[in-house]
């Protein structure tokens, strides 16, 4: 599976994330982390 950032370097204009938010058992912690490791990298 591709993670977002990868899809992004890969060059992707949108990203359709599911899974890994709603089968983690803290969503909001899941969708916190993606929003981070985009951020950190500039993306």
């Amino acid at each position: 599976a591709m993670t977002p950032l990868a899809a992004l370097q890969a060059g992707a204009d949108y990203l359709v994330i599911g899974r890994p938010i709603t089968a983690a058992d803290d969503p909001v912690a899941a969708w916190n982390r993606i929003c981070e490791e985009l951020a950190v990298t500039g993306v």
